[in-house]
Order: C-alpha cells, then structure tokens, then sequence
C-alpha cells in the first residue's frame, strides 16, 4: 500500500476511509471496515512528515479508531467475540495498523469481565517492540498509554504494582525511541531534530503523569517502585533533552512530600547527568516546588506532616544539610562546572533556606564561603557577563526584604563581603550602592563601630578612584577638574554621605566615635571628601545642640558637657582643615561658609573664643583664597548676616573687631556697586536687633550693641561710593537702596542714637532727584526707525544702552545702540523705585509725625 505525499493528502484519505468504514460498521461488514481501518493507518508509516505534521495525523486517526472502539464494545457477544476479533486483526499485512487494531481490540476487551488482562496487557506491550522506528514506535506507545489509562484504576497493592509496571515498562520504551530519534538523520539537521524533539516531549511525560495519578499518597510504592525506575532510566539514556526534560517533570508532577522523601536520590540523579544538562535548571526547580510547599502548608501541622516523609538519616531532617552535601559532592565530582553554571545553583539554595530556616545566618554564610572559594579558584575577577548572577546572589529580594536580617548578614557574615570582593569594581560599585539605598530607605541606625566599619568595608569599592567617568559615578580624580570647579553630583558619593545621618547612639561620646570612624574611611577617597566632609561636619552640630540641650535639662552635668563639647568642636575643626588639605582651590567658598556655620553655632554655645577662631578662619580664607568677585560679595554678605545675630563675642572686643573686618573687606571689593551694598549692609553690625527665639524684644532688652555714629560712617560711605559711580542708572539705583537704609534707620531709632536725621534725609532724596534729572533724555531721533515713540526712551547707560519705559508696560527695555531690535526685559528702574520709597514715607506720615519734617 502507498501513502500520501502531504499532510492534507493524508488527513483527506483518513477522513475518506473513516466515511467508508462507519458505512461499513452500519452494515455489520466487519471485515470491510477493518479493511478501511487498515488503509487509514498505513498512512501513519509515511516517513515524509515531521513531528507536528505527523502528531496532526495521529489526532485525526485516533478519532476514527475510537468510533471502531465503540463498536468492539457494544458488539461484543451479540455479533462477535472480541476475543475472536483479538486474534482476527494479527493477521494485518503490515506490523504498524496490526499493532494499532490490536490495541484498540484489546482495549476494547479489558472492559469486559471474562478479558484475561494481565494477559492482554503483556501481549500489547511486548507486540509494540516490533515497531522501532522511533516516529512510528513513540506514538504507538503513546495510543496504547491513551487506551489503556482507563483501567489504572485499583485499590489493591498488587493490581496497583502491575499497573505501574506496565507504564513505566512503557515509559522506558518511549523515552528510548524518544532519544534514538536525535540520532537520525544528517548532523547538520541535528538542531532541527532537538527542536522536534521538543515538540513531542509531552507524549513522554503523559507516562509520569498517569503514574502521580495511581500512585496518590503511596509513598513507599513511589520511593521503592517508581522513583528508582525512573531515575535509572534518565541517568542510562545520557541524552541532555530526555534528561532536562524528565527530572523537570520528575519535580512537577509529584507530591512536594514525596520529593522531601526522596531529596537526597534527586540530588544524586542530578550528579550523574550529562555534563552538558544545565544543572541550575533542575536544581531551582526542585527548590520552587520545596518552597511552595511551605507557602501552601503554613499550618504547622502541614509541615510536620511533610517532613515526617523524611528519613533521620537525611540530615537529620534538615533540608540544608541535604543540598549542603550535593554541594560538597557535586564540588569534588564535578570541578569542570563553571562560575556561570554554579551561581544559580547557589542562588537556589540561598532561596530555600532563607524560606525554610529564615532566621539562620549560618547557612548564607556557608553557602556565600563555597562560592567565594570558587571565585578564588577562578583565578581573577568574573567577567561582567555574571554580573547580573552575582548581583541576585549577594543582593538577593528575600536577603534585602528584611533589613534586620539584612543588616546582620553585612556585619556578621564575613564571607559576604569576600565574595563581594571578588568581583570586578563595576559591579562592586552597584551592589555597594544598592546597599546603601537600602539601609537609608528603611532609615536604619547604626550603633556601634564594628556595624559601621563591616559596612564601609562592604562598601569599600567607593572609596577607590577610578577615571572612568560613567554616568552612575561623577568623581573627582583629576587635579585640574576640581580645581576649576567643573565637579558636579557624584550619587556613590552621596549615598556615603548619607550613611553618616544613619548613625547614632545615645551617648554623645559613641556617637562621636563613629563619626570619626566614618572620617578615617572616607580620607582614602582623596579629593571626593569634598562630598562627604559637609555631612559629617552636619552631625558634629547637631551632637553640640544635643550637648547644649542636656546642659539646660541637668545642669549637675553642665562641666562635664562643657568639655565634650568644646571637643567635638576640635573635631569639627579637624574635618574642615582636612578638606583644605585634600582638595584645596577647589572648595575654598564651601570652606568659608563652613567656617562660619560653625562659628555660628559656637556663638549660640556661649563659647566665644572658639567662635572667635572660626570666624578669623573664614576671614583668613576670605583674604588669601576668594578671588571671585561675585563670591567676595556673597561672603562678605554671609557673614554680615551671620556676625549680626551673635550675642556672645562682645567679651574681649571680639565682636567689634570681627565686624570692623568684615566692613573694611566690603569697602575692597572689586566693584563699586559691590563695594555699596557691602558697606551698607555692614552697617546693621553696629545696630543690633531683638531676635524673639532668644527672648529678646525692643523696648526692653538693653544689652544691645549699637553705636549709630557707625552706621551714620557705614552710610556716608557707601553714598560716596554710590556717587563715583559712572553709570548714571546704577549710581541712581545704589542712592535709592541707601535712602531705603535710612528710612529703615529713622523708623528704629532716634536722630540722637542712629545719627540718620531729617536733614541727611532730606539731602540725601534731594540728591537723588538731581542725579535723576541730570540723566534724562531729550527727545531724540537717535533710534530713527519709526519702530518705537522716541520720547518714550528715558534714560541712556554708560555702555551707550538706552533704556526705554512705556508708561503702559509696567517693565523696562534696554536696547543696545547697535543692534536695537534685541530687547533685554528689566526688573525695576531707579525711577519707580524711588517713586516707591517716596509713596512708603507719605504713608508712614500718617502713623509717624517725625516723617512729616521729610520733604517729598
């Protein structure tokens, strides 16, 4: 007989013979429908089809053959004997419809009463070796495990052993076609064949399950009958696809009992596999099913009774001890494993334990040592292809969703951080950041020194410079950048600097020392101090405070704290002069304003001498390193802000000669107009005013430092300079900002204290309008485009701009003389803010007679 050329060829035949046989079947016409029935399974010897096409066939064949079934089953006696009919179809022309008439005749028979079924059963399994062709063979087997799985069903032992012999008898046989068909055919098709392999795995597996169907909760019939069976045909068939395949299975299909039962014959299968089955695939998916079998049996009573299918030998019920022992074998016996292989090992194992024995360090930490001594035995750093196995290892989700565990796998766990280490500086970098962002999100305190020195140690690759400039990491390792303050934010630093706020302890000492320990660490990372020295000086204030504030609560201690803190201000000067030393030119504006902040706080701690020190070192680098002029200005208003609000350096004249500095520092700047607004905002020095927190209040405190003849110099000077300058707009606005001091001047004070009269007033607003007048424009075509109302430009500058104001807009516009069609929007002109300040002295008229004498 032929067969079809193509798959829609051979399921037309199928469908056609189908027709024809159930015509025959109508008729009672046996003969000619076993005819028909024996023409449709020839097509299933077609060697021209693959897998998928021929499993379509096999679909459509088993349809037909199952309406013949019917028929042997409901004919049975009444018209002929099925045990006839068994013998009848042996005389089919070719072995394979032979075999499958025979199966479905012999299924057919096992439902009657009279069938002699351990015979019919050996008979089918020993005729299926007649066919080898691992196509035709595989889904022969597969029609018989699909005829017969409805007769598996049996309480007793006996029967419920024969059953399961015959399908795993028919397992073996299956899994041996299954394998034999990667060997056939040329090896350059080799990887298409493993594909259609794969595509056929199920009719394997259907054997397994059948078998987790009739084993149920026997598990002494799955420990001494099945599972050995089992296990000896996947380590005999040394085929990585059947082996991969069948363990995973193996895993799946069964009880999680049975597996705990039977951990230790796993785990031994998984050694003598085919060195290339990827190991880590079968051992994670063993520990997915342990795993979820503590998450679906939280009761206790559950587990109990799941281990209790553990034998004491097996570690004495310990599941860790049992993979620890794969491990060890696994090492000697199989030393060609690679780091790429091992890690997910390990990172299952690490996942078990940590669900099954949550609280035990001593696990991870043997497993973290194994894996560092592989590393070491690598003989260098792994390459950046393992990061991401290495990363899940070390910062793995169950590890970091417990930060107490987590914080006490970093300080105790000494192989944590060799096996960190070991890795290459990218991904010691990563991990250290990680760490990091953990500790400060669950806001984490560290207590003691030996935390907090694991933990630098931990994250030790941060404080190594490197001169890659990667986009996670901007350090600073090159004098020239720092020095030209081209460095910008570095988040490995940064996170460092936040480890020092996760640092406390009761006693102010401790705390201090781990401060200090962090500013041991942090000196190894050069110039990058720059981003850690604020932070760490930060906490030295805040300790102060606390010193200062239990000095007011228990005044018995007041001596002892008095000591402390002047300490932790030798501290804190220590830590300034150190980012001096390491990165110099390029932070002498943080330095100044450090220098003042804690002269500052010094104040408020009632110690002069030590804030007087700080502020000479602010001046001292005001004086030999600021060189900006913008930053000169800015420093010289810092610190007037700052020197204002002290109310403990007038002992010994500090604060008079403080502010006295700070006053002639202002009137060297560079620029006129800085030089102006320096003078004058020096001149509230020599007028103090209440601060409410400290319980001051006008009227009533009389500890004040004034001396008005001062201001009266601060102003005059300032106006002097104000009036040199040479643009008429900027000399104009300098005059209004300085009759703006004087208002504020006579509002708080009389003529006799602050020396700023009615009659400096009076001049000083005469002045200004003359100034004003002086600079006004007369109508002037000079713009000549007929753009813009020429009588609408006011003012002209000394650069040659003119400043044009629109009495509709309520902004100014300065247009260049060259290019007058680019507009530069202004804030203010002299012109309404001087009208401003003459509106607010009318106003004060009304609650002020003094105002009244001032002309406006």
């Amino acid at each position: 007989m032929s067969y079809a050329e193509t798959i829609d060829q051979a399921v037309t035949n199928c469908k056609q013979q189908t027709i024809l046989m159930q015509r025959c079947l109508v008729q009672d016409k046996l003969m000619d429908a076993l005819k028909h029935a024996s023409v449709m399974l020839t097509e299933l010897r077609s060697p021209l089809l693959s897998p998928k096409q021929y499993y379509e066939l096999y679909i459509s064949i088993y349809d037909s053959l199952s309406i013949l079934s019917t028929y042997f089953v409901e004919s049975h006696t009444k018209r002929h004997h099925l045990a006839d009919l068994y013998e009848l179809v042996q005389y089919a022309g070719n072995i394979l419809p032979r075999l499958y008439l025979m199966i479905t005749v012999g299924s057919a028979y096992l439902q009657s009463a009279d069938a002699p079924r351990e015979e019919i059963f050996k008979d089918m399994i020993e005729m299926c070796k007649g066919v080898q062709n691992p196509i035709r063979g595989l889904f022969l087997r597969y029609y018989l495990s699909q005829r017969t799985k409805q007769f598996f069903q049996a309480d007793d032992s006996e029967a419920k052993k024969a059953n399961v012999n015959f399908i795993i008898t028919n397992f073996i046989e299956m899994n041996k076609l299954w394998v034999r068909l990667q060997h056939q055919g040329p090896l350059r098709e080799r990887e298409q064949r493993t594909r259609e392999r794969k595509e056929l795995k199920v009719l394997i597996g259907a054997n397994l399950v059948r078998l987790s169907q009739i084993v149920e909760m026997d598990f002494e019939l799955y420990r001494t009958e099945i599972l050995p069976l089992i296990l000896d045909q996947v380590v005999q068939c040394r085929d990585v696809v059947s082996q991969e395949y069948l363990l995973d299975v193996v895993c799946q299909v069964f009880p999680d009992e049975f597996h705990l039962g039977t951990l230790s014959d796993l785990l031994t299968t998984i050694l003598k596999l085919n060195p290339a089955v990827p190991i880590n695939k079968v051992v994670l998916t063993l520990v997915e099913r342990l795993n979820g079998f503590v998450e679906r049996n939280t009761d206790v009573e559950d587990l109990t009774r799941g281990l209790a299918f553990m034998s004491v030998e097996e570690g004495d019920k310990n599941l860790f001890f049992i993979f620890w022992k794969f491990l060890s074998q696994m090492s000697e016996e199989r030393p060609d494993l690679s780091l790429q292989e091992l890690a997910p090992v390990i990172r299952g194992i690490l996942k078990l334990t940590l669900r099954w024995y949550p609280d035990n360090i001593s696990n991870v930490d043997v497993l973290f040592k194994f894996m560092h001594e592989k590393c070491k035995d690598y003989g260098k750093a792994a390459s950046e292809e393992l990061d991401s196995l290495f990363h899940d290892l070390l910062l793995a989700s169950e590890i970091k969703s417990d930060t107490a565990f987590f914080m006490k796998l970093l300080t105790e766990c000494d192989a944590y951080e060799g096996l960190l280490s070991a890795q290459n500086l990218r991904l010691q970098k990563d991990c250290a950041n990680e760490i990091l962002d953990t500790l400060t999100y669950a806001e984490w305190r560290i207590t003691s020194k030996a935390e907090l020195e694991k933990i630098l140690q931990v994250c030790g690759s941060l404080f190594k410079s490197t001169t890659e400039k990667a986009s996670s990491s901007l350090m600073l390792d090159e004098e020239s950048e720092l020095d030209s303050g081209n460095w910008t934010f570095a988040p490995d630093q940064e996170k460092l600097a936040q480890l020092t706020h996760l640092c406390y302890n009761k006693s102010i000492d401790s705390h201090s020392e781990l401060l200090l320990t962090c500013r041991n660490w942090f000196q190894q990372s050069g110039k990058n101090i720059i981003y850690h020295s604020p932070a760490i000086l930060a906490n030295y204030w805040k300790l102060i405070r606390r010193c200062q504030l239990r000095s007011k609560k228990k005044p018995e201690t007041r001596e002892k704290l008095h000591v402390t803190m002047k300490q932790l201000f030798k501290h804190a000067s220590r830590i300034i002069n150190d980012l001096y030393n390491a990165c110099g030119a390029g932070c002498f504006d943080l330095l100044y304003k450090l220098n003042v902040q804690t002269a500052s706080l010094a104040d408020q701690c009632e110690l002069s001498d030590i804030a007087y020190d700080f502020f000479s070192q602010a001046f001292t680098i005001f004086e030999e390193s600021l060189s900006d002029s913008r930053i000169q200005f800015q420093a010289i208003v810092n610190m007037a802000q700052t020197l204002q609000k002290t109310r403990n350096l007038h002992t010994e004249s500090y604060y008079e000669t403080l502010i006295t500095r700070c006053t002639l520092h202002g009137s060297k700047l560079l620029k006129k107009q800085d030089q102006c607004r320096a003078v004058y905002t020096c001149s509230h020095l020599w007028w103090a005013t209440e601060i409410s927190p400290l319980g001051e209040e006008e009227g009533v405190t009389e500890s004040f430092f004034r001396e008005g003849k001062r201001v009266l110099e601060c102003l005059q000077r300032s106006l002097r300079v104000a009036d040199s300058v040479m643009d008429n707009v900027q000399s104009c606005e300098l005059m209004v900002e300085i009759l703006d001091r004087c208002c504020y001047y006579y509002i708080h004070g009389d003529e006799t204290s602050t020396h700023v009269g009615v009659k400096y007033i009076n001049g000083l607003i005469e002045l200004i309008r003359t100034n004003l007048d002086s600079s006004a424009l007369e109508i002037n075509p000079i713009l000549g485009d007929g753009s813009k109302n020429t009588s609408d430009f006011t003012y002209i500058g000394i650069d040659g701009s003119y400043i044009y104001r629109n009495p509709a807009s309520s902004v100014a516009t300065v247009y260049n003389k060259a290019t007058p069609s680019k507009a530069v929007h202004l804030e203010s002109i002299p012109v309404e803010h001087f009208n401003r300040t003459l509106q607010y002295i009318r106003d004060q008229k009304d609650v002020d007679d003094r105002f009244k004498a001032i002309n406006v």
